[in-house]
């Protein structure tokens, strides 16, 4: 017998809760609601950065993770192309690799744990600067391996699902805001060093990086939802 490919009732409520915090993004007070999910977008975003920045054989100075949401990695040497990509394309990623890994409980646990590691390994090697920003690492990290641990069942993959989307969506929230910007001022942004460095506007690094972050979520969910072969 075929398996259906009705969506289940978590996955509607992952879908309808994922997308209500994007449009709380856009709202001033329930952003401040939201900002311990943009701060860990924000460790994620930067970290890619650092990440990038090593394997193109570049020095990272620090992550630096403001209490307003923000971030800046400065590194020296490297290739810029890369590094400057590499921030809202690799919280994609790693936002797309939750949802992905995050469908079954045992693979979902398994993926918490290791995006626990790599945020410790991060403060640890890297983030500095901003009390608030030190704080909410140490923070995630807690709260991340509390739920691999305490969680079962469903609750653990919506989490894990959850978060995911939420790296992607705050990616595209975060990409929607560059493409304003980039087009309209001189705000310094991975998109205007990208434009210095190429000449290609950076309302053009902006939408595509979107556009990826959008066929990221798509990708993951639909490759997640996929039932069973038997």
């Amino acid at each position: 017998m075929a398996a259906s490919n009705k969506i289940k009732p978590h996955q509607t409520s992952l879908l309808i809760a994922g997308f209500a915090t994007l449009a709380g993004f856009l709202i001033p007070l329930v952003r401040q609601v939201l900002l311990p999910v943009i701060y860990l977008n924000t460790h994620l975003h930067e970290l890619s950065h650092a990440l990038m920045a090593v394997a193109t054989g570049a020095r990272v100075e620090e992550i630096l993770v403001h209490a307003n949401g923000s971030g800046e990695t400065p590194v020296a040497g490297g290739y810029i192309l890369p590094i400057a990509s590499a921030g809202y394309l690799g919280a994609s990623v790693f936002g797309a690799a939750m949802i992905f890994f995050g469908r079954a409980e045992k693979s979902a646990r398994a993926t918490l744990i290791t995006l626990a590691c790599l945020l410790t390994f991060s403060m640890i090697a890297w983030v500095r600067g901003d009390g608030v920003g030190i704080a909410s690492g140490f923070g995630w990290i807690a709260a991340l391996a509390g739920m691999a641990f305490f969680l079962r069942g469903l609750p653990l993959v919506f989490c894990c699902q959850f978060l995911g989307l939420q790296q992607c969506l705050n990616s595209f929230q975060s990409l929607f805001v560059l493409v304003r910007i980039s087009a309209d001022t001189d705000m310094h942004s991975d998109a205007k060093i990208l434009q210095t460095a190429t000449l290609i506007p950076s309302v053009v690094w902006a939408l595509g990086w979107s556009a990826f972050s959008l066929f990221l979520v798509y990708i993951a969910l639909s490759k997640s939802w996929q039932p069973a072969k038997r």
